[in-house]
């Protein structure tokens, strides 16, 4: 059969075409401004440093003033300087020091269109053993911190008019219960809270055009990983057992930290526009037991 060029179907399909927004300006956040917390270190600093790669101003907000030197350092050797990027120190329990956030945000450059919140804690103890206030801390920082910034952060953008995107930083742990047998309630309460925030925020956000969303990630390659351990407060035979099974070896390869900061950039920016209220895991077919290879059984703890 004949081109038939102005049939109605062949003009439906040309205004789609038309219309279509190229994937180079979809993916671009060149003139954006991004707030990142935990963003010196680990997975916020990939985030932060792909925003700055995309175009986009950024500032990254960490409770750690030696951690924020060595990140602009480092982000200074590859081009990006100061006219690009600053730091901020902030403590995340506190809602004046978040406030400040903001505003030095605005006052630096002008806008918050992105922001993602990296900033989180954890360590190790099974629930039985888990004291009290080490529970609440994690949870104040991961959690409440979230709500937080969520809070000042979308009354700004709402007050401005700003179309603005957040992603916040989960963990499959929040349904995926791990090390062998457990070992951080409170952090997996504190992600799983996260997911549940990510969609009520973006069900209160979506009509002033705010998207939000939450990225899960399994293990990785980061210094918390490695430098990250069981409580001090527990015995020394509880200490000893939950080191053996924290060290029992992964069953899968752990992907790089860029894996999941490449995700999260993409969920900020034009592509996902008509994405919000969502968590996409990012742990290389993790939570569905897709494995590369499986230790022997005889590795495991046994009765």
């Amino acid at each position: 059969m004949a081109y038939e060029p102005d049939s109605r179907e062949v003009n439906l399909l040309r205004g789609n075409l038309n219309n279509m927004t190229s994937l180079a300006d979809m993916l671009s956040v060149a003139g954006k401004v991004a707030i990142v917390t935990g963003g010196s270190s680990g997975l916020g600093f990939n985030i932060a440093a792909r925003f700055l790669e995309g175009g986009a101003n950024v500032v990254i907000a960490s409770f750690d003033e030696q951690g924020c030197e060595n990140a602009l350092g480092l982000l200074a050797e590859h081009g990006y300087g100061p006219d690009r990027v600053k730091h901020f120190i902030m403590d995340v329990r506190d809602e004046a020091s978040v406030a400040a956030l903001v505003e030095f945000a605005d006052q630096t450059f002008g806008s918050i269109d992105i922001f993602v919140n990296s900033a989180a804690i954890w360590n190790y103890a099974h629930i039985y053993d888990m004291p009290e206030g080490e529970f609440m801390r994690v949870i104040d920082i991961n959690l409440n911190g979230s709500y937080r910034l969520i809070k000042h952060i979308s009354k700004y953008m709402i007050e401005k008019g700003i179309h603005g995107a957040m992603c916040l930083i989960s963990s499959n742990c929040a349904w995926l219960p791990y090390p062998t047998f457990g070992g951080y309630p409170h952090y997996a309460a504190s992600k799983g809270g996260i997911n549940s925030l990510a969609i009520e925020a973006a069900k209160e956000l979506k009509r002033f055009g705010i998207r939000v969303n939450a990225v899960a990630p399994g293990a990785m390659q980061t210094n918390g990983a490695v430098t990250n351990m069981v409580i001090d407060d527990l015995d020394e035979d509880a200490q000893d057992a939950l080191y053996e099974e924290i060290t029992v070896p992964q069953t899968d390869e752990m992907k790089p930290v860029d894996c999941v900061a490449r995700v999260a950039y993409l969920m900020c920016t034009d592509f996902m526009e008509a994405v919000t209220g969502e968590c996409y895991t990012v742990d290389n077919g993790m939570s569905h037991n897709i494995i590369k290879y499986q230790p022997a059984i005889e590795r495991y703890p046994y009765e």
